[in-house]
Parts: structure tokens; sequence; C-alpha cells
């Protein structure tokens, strides 16, 4: 049976919830971690929050690290994600792909008077499919102290 002073507690806290509220995280979370891993984070007025990660690292190039927390308490996370997904940044991405033909380039001009100028392209072409081939997308690294926004309900 609820007491009365258990709803009245629960309406009254509701409210605070209601908009978006900024979180801070006290533990360090990475897409790197196993997924059920633990982390907290806590309010303005001192409330910690808990829950568990869900986490996918970066495989290959194409493929960008995530993280999704899961909040004990009837809260969600508020960003441009419907899910509230936080995923890496496209930037390692566009780095490593304008630095491609810098990797062919140079294997180009390595063996270009060893083996001629026609073969030389072909060992271009190998070098940068496997500098593509061996790296991997971004990792998601959110740092203790970082703000997260979350609202209440599920």
């Amino acid at each position: 049976m609820v007491k009365k002073t258990e709803i009245l507690i629960s309406l009254l806290l509701l409210p605070a919830l209601a908009g978006a509220q900024p979180l801070t995280l006290l533990t360090a979370v990475s897409s790197k971690m196993p997924s059920g891993s633990e982390f907290r984070a806590v309010d303005g007025s001192g409330k910690v929050y808990a829950g568990t990660i869900v986490a996918k690292p970066a495989r290959r190039f194409l493929r960008r690290g995530y993280v999704l927390l899961h909040f004990y308490d009837p809260v969600h996370l508020v960003n441009s994600d419907p899910e509230g997904v936080i995923r890496a940044g496209r930037k390692k991405q566009l780095i490593l792909l304008g630095t491609t033909p810098l990797i062919a380039k140079i294997a180009d001009d390595s063996v270009d008077a060893a083996i001629g100028g026609g073969r030389a392209r072909w060992v271009a072409l190998g070098a940068s499919v496997l500098f593509m081939a061996l790296l991997k997308g971004g990792e998601v690294h959110l740092k203790p102290g970082d703000k997260l926004e979350v609202e209440a309900g599920r």
C-alpha cells in the first residue's frame, strides 16, 4: 500500500524534473568500455543518478563508436538523437580521409624510380586501401565533469 506521504513526495519531485535539467558526470564513460558498466551523474541539487551503459566501440573506418546511457531513475537523455544515443563525431574520419592522398603520394614517390611510373600507381593505390582498412572510426569519450541534459519520463 502506497502511503499518502510517498505520493506527495513524488508529486513534489516531478515538477523539478519536468523540464530538461543538466547533470554532471561523476565517472568517465567511453565507447571502449564493456556494456553493462555503471556510471554516475549528479544534478545541481546534489541528487545522484546512476545507471548502466550500452557501448559499441568503433571497428572499421566507416563505423563510429556510440554510447547509450540507461538510468535507473525514470529520466532519459535529451540530445539530437531521438533515442538518446551519443555518437562519435566525424572529425577523425574526415582528417584521415584527407591524409589518404598524402599516404598514396608518399608510397608512389618512394617506389617510382625503382619500378617505374605505371606500377608505382598500383603501389600507391594498395597503400591507400591498406591505410583505410586498418583505421577505425571515432570513439566516444565523456570525462567526469561533462554536462548531460536529461528530462523526466521514459
